[in-house]
């Protein structure tokens, strides 16, 4: 739910379907942003190139 919350959903079905790519749900790239900022991790290491 923290998660949710900090990437402006306030729910966690998105999050979980766009982490299972279900029903068309994806993350866009400001919500990939803020993912890696409360993960304390880079863009680089959610999207390997």
């Amino acid at each position: 739910m923290q998660l949710a919350l900090a990437i402006g959903h306030n729910s966690v079905g998105h999050i979980a379907k766009a982490e299972l790519c279900k029903y068309d749900k994806h993350f866009n790239l400001e919500q990939l942003y803020k993912i890696s900022k409360v993960l304390d991790v880079t863009l680089h290491q959610i999207i390997p190139l």
